[in-house]
């Protein structure tokens, strides 16, 4: 049986509410208040989609789940299966399974189960860079005072600068299995491990 993980989004558009839904086989947006359908952009064979969507620059982001990840960014303005005319761009390359997406400024930064980061311009799809950090992935990047945080699961977290180039600040290796995302509390990183529960902070 096929299943989708993911929350659901809530964004505006035209001054009107819509909830954006993940599932199998496709993305659907609708009315929060009567659940009426709105949109939907279909993706054959996506199932079991895990990276919440994210809203940016006038554009919805969506994974499309296994077996073969799609990102896909789609204009929400429209009507019906808008398959054909509102999906703005759309790549294969090094997409996620499992962690989020990150919209920063001009740019969307991913990282693929695999441990592959790319960097995107949010509304072409343009690559700016993409590189392998190492290690596996389950946990959504953040951003905070102009750096990108990924998180491995073997508990390693890369710390690259956001921008057009890829510049590493400094790795971090805890030794202990990660898969949960980061959490942030004022200036404080929280961090879910295996075995425990870290606060870092200055």
């Amino acid at each position: 049986q096929e299943f989708s993980c993911c929350r659901p989004l809530v964004i505006e558009v035209g001054g009107k509410p819509q909830v954006v839904l993940p599932g199998s086989d496709a993305v659907f947006a609708h009315e929060p208040k009567t659940g009426k359908a709105i949109w939907r952009v279909n993706y054959p064979d996506g199932y079991s989609v895990v990276p919440r969507p994210v809203f940016a620059h006038g554009l919805v982001y969506v994974c499309s789940g296994f077996n073969k990840p799609t990102l896909y960014a789609i204009r929400p303005d429209g009507r019906g299966d808008v398959t054909e005319t509102h999906v703005a761009w759309q790549t294969d390359k090094s997409a996620p399974h499992t962690p989020s997406v990150l919209v920063v400024g001009d740019e969307l930064y991913m990282v693929s189960d695999g441990g592959i980061a790319t960097c995107l311009d949010a509304t072409t799809g343009d690559e700016h860079w993409r590189e392998r950090l190492g290690g596996n992935y389950s946990a959504s990047p953040i951003h905070a005072g102009g750096r990108v945080y990924f998180l491995s699961e073997k508990g390693e977290s890369v710390v690259i600068e956001a921008g057009k180039q890829f510049k590493v600040v400094s790795r971090n290796d805890l030794g202990e299995r990660a898969l949960a995302s980061y959490a942030v509390d004022g200036s404080a990183l929280l961090i879910r491990t295996e075995s425990n529960l870290y606060r870092i902070a200055n």
